[in-house]
């Protein structure tokens, strides 16, 4: 066949019509570089690539073929089974059964709080993890609905070091016995409790807290339950929490009495408070209300009305108006408390005797030094704190390096005076130039 000179050959025409010819350089690269997909690598590449992958999509990959699914079993793949990634309800979690592994320290699990026939945690799951996993540490389990009938605090793993039941309900839910009660005796080896946004969480519970012998961090942040009760605080960091490094109250109702009983515990090394929000505060139904139906009813009343009984009558209203007050003490801190927190000095000191009374609230022993390790501090949105927490912050706590009083009543030029005499402090404030 005849071409014309405009047309070219094909490179395999002249490979076949002029075998002794080369291959042009640039088809021999397109058949060394020919694409290889997943399942052309060895095993052990597979498995590494599987390392990357999220729990849910390994899930995906064991249902593709034969092969990924013997790969998918792997125990390395399984030291931390992490189903964070979407919502699972009960039913779900049995699709991963397959995956808990003898060799799986970390179980994370998340579920819907807004679909309660979905997201209602099994006593049978914790029985298949407990079986499955002997060396569980860390188990977080967020957003489900715990029958406290059927699963109780002793059937959670003995092994763990970590519990977190984030924005979890507790059905059933009685105010005579604390959940957590006697959790020191089914998880002794518990360093880290999580309890965010759990509204069971009294100030009661601090008591059960508190006996775990090697617990060092607790986050109760969002527990509206939480409030001015110094008779439980008290005990509890008086008797317990010897070893506790890490505390989050942030968006509760304690106020200075209950935050002035933390300076007892002088493991602490970081603490997080935070006024709750006037939302927050609107919703949040008040504790005080059925107490001041109670006094009103104890109060004597006389058997007729007369002119004689308008003093009887204003009581009430002078009762009235101290239970207003007392209900404006919760989340109320101020100076006082906050620098209890942070005493150091001895009992030669001069300066000690002249701030006594600021700083020791609590009655008891004269202590030479409170909370002498805390290196991080956040106060937020508390009026009552002012520049005196920041020159009682210049002399003491020597261990401080990061404080936050965003929100707080702290001055520019207190705020300057503190950056001078503590450069090496990170300054959080609401003045941006700081």
């Amino acid at each position: 066949m005849k071409r014309t000179k405009s047309e070219s050959p094909e490179p395999h025409e002249i490979q076949m019509f002029y075998p002794d010819i080369k291959r042009p350089k640039i088809i021999q690269e397109e058949k060394e570089n020919k694409y290889r997909g997943l399942l052309d690598l060895s095993d052990d590449v597979v498995l590494h690539i599987f390392k990357f992958v999220s729990a849910v999509d390994l899930m995906s990959l064991y249902l593709c073929c034969t092969r990924f699914n013997r790969l998918c079993c792997d125990r390395t793949l399984w030291k931390s089974l992490d189903l964070s990634d979407t919502h699972l309800s009960a039913s779900d979690l049995d699709k991963y059964e397959t995956f808990m592994q003898p060799a799986t320290k970390l179980l994370f699990i998340r579920g819907n709080i807004g679909a309660s026939e979905l997201s209602e945690l099994h006593l049978n799951f914790l029985n298949i993890v407990a079986s499955k996993c002997p060396k569980l540490e860390d188990l977080i389990i967020e957003d489900y609905y715990i029958n406290r009938h059927q699963i109780q605090i002793q059937h959670f793993p003995r092994t763990l070091k970590k519990l977190s039941l984030e924005g979890c309900h507790i059905q059933n839910f009685s105010n005579d016995k604390s959940y957590l009660n006697n959790i020191h005796l089914h998880i002794p080896s518990l360093t880290c409790l999580v309890l965010s946004n759990c509204l069971w969480v009294t100030n009661h519970s601090l008591m059960a807290i508190s006996k775990i012998p090697n617990l060092k961090e607790v986050r109760m942040n969002s527990c509206h339950g939480l409030g001015e009760d110094i008779a439980y605080a008290s005990i509890a960091t008086k008797v317990g929490l010897k070893k506790l490094q890490i505390l989050d109250v942030r968006d509760t109702f304690i106020g200075d009495s209950v935050v002035s009983s933390f300076s007892h515990i002088s493991t602490l090394t970081e603490m997080y408070l935070e006024c709750p929000s006037e939302e927050t505060t609107l919703h949040v139904p008040e504790a005080q209300h059925q107490n001041r139906h109670v006094l009103l009813v104890q109060l004597p009343r006389p058997q007729a009305i007369n002119q004689e009984n308008v003093p009887a009558i204003q009581i009430v209203q002078e009762n009235n108006v101290e239970l207003n007050h007392a209900n404006d003490d919760r989340c109320h801190v101020t100076d006082r408390s906050i620098c209890s927190l942070s005493y150091h000095g001895s009992e030669n000191n001069q300066e000690v005797v002249q701030h006594l009374e600021q700083v020791q609230l609590l009655h008891g022993r004269v202590r030479s030094s409170t909370n002498p390790y805390l290196k991080k501090l956040v106060i937020r949105n508390y009026q009552g704190v002012t520049d005196q927490t920041l020159q009682h912050f210049c002399n003491h706590g020597p261990s401080l390096l990061y404080l936050d009083v965003t929100g707080t009543s702290v001055t520019k030029e207190g705020l300057q005076n503190f950056k001078i005499q503590r450069p090496e402090v990170i300054l959080i404030s609401s003045f941006s130039e700081i």
